[in-house]
């Protein structure tokens, strides 16, 4: 039996999926999702999924039949388990949708496809991921190649790139990078944060806002977006703000020089068509500690 659904996300039970596919249901979406291992708790259908194996990715987008699909499943393993994840499954499922129908696919990418070496990138600028020589490299060259494949095959798809995700889960719980710097500056500990290192912070529920936006109708724009925060800040910077909002002693902050580079978005562009307001880190901080 098949049921239509408005939205199928793939990846789903993620910090990114999880938040989206709850937001969409509290937006009226008949939403689906996918899940490798753990079901959410939320009253919508569920599609066990291991984008490793044939035949289960293709039996659920022909059970679910979205109309718009949001790919934000997130690779962790080796180089093998990141193409099957980043590209064959991206390739997979724009194969088996339906052309007539051409339903819209966004895939949700990351800052992470450059190297570092400008900063301040904008959408149109080339990936060059390949440059990397860190433990990244992998994730990101293959989350390049899936860019190319989305917007080289899908007429009707958007990517999104986003950078350095923060925030709560469905249960109010902070992500463990977050949870495990504020537990540190608690404990009195002193830490090193890179302080010629910039990123752009992104509070997820903005992420899952500008998602939510582009997945409406009206929205005719296709291409790339970045839906990331507007503010460039560096590691040291960040934490020390993280202090300064659950009253720690800022001092415990302590600047690394040892690395000098750039991954920051800039989000002039994607802001100009978007209504949702995209957060610097202090308006982002207000939401997350609840101020």
């Amino acid at each position: 039996m098949t049921s239509s659904v408005d939205l199928l996300v793939i990846g789903g039970s993620g910090f990114v999926g999880a938040n989206l596919t709850q937001a969409a249901l509290r937006a009226g979406f008949k939403v689906a999702y996918t899940y490798a291992d753990h079901k959410l708790h939320l009253p919508v259908n569920s599609y066990q999924v291991n984008l490793q194996e044939e035949d289960t990715l293709e039996t659920c987008l022909a059970k679910a039949q979205p109309k718009n699909i949001v790919y934000c499943a997130v690779p962790r393993g080796d180089e093998t388990i990141h193409r099957a994840v980043s590209v064959e499954g991206v390739k997979r499922t724009l194969g088996a949708l339906d052309k007539e129908t051409s339903p819209k696919f966004i895939y949700i990418s990351t800052n992470s496809v450059f190297s570092g070496e400008k900063g301040q990138y904008r959408e149109l600028e080339k990936p060059d991921a390949e440059q990397r020589c860190d433990d990244y490299r992998a994730y990101a060259v293959t989350r390049a190649i899936g860019e190319q494949v989305t917007l080289g095959t899908w007429t009707n798809s958007i990517v999104v790139r986003t950078a350095d995700v923060n925030g709560r889960d469905m249960q109010g719980n902070m992500n463990a990078r977050l949870e495990n710097l504020i537990d540190k500056l608690k404990s009195g500990l002193e830490i090193q944060r890179l302080s010629q290192a910039y990123i752009s912070p992104t509070l997820v529920d903005n992420l899952v806002d500008g998602i939510i936006e582009i997945l409406d109708k009206s929205f005719v724009y296709r291409g790339i977006l970045h839906i990331a925060g507007c503010e460039r800040i560096t590691y040291y910077d960040f934490a020390r703000m993280v202090a300064e909002f659950i009253n720690a002693d800022v001092s415990l902050v302590k600047p690394d020089t040892s690395k000098n580079w750039d991954y920051s978005l800039d989000v002039s562009f994607t802001q100009s068509l978007l209504k949702t307001r995209l957060l610097n880190v202090e308006d982002q901080f207000k939401k997350i500690f609840r101020q």
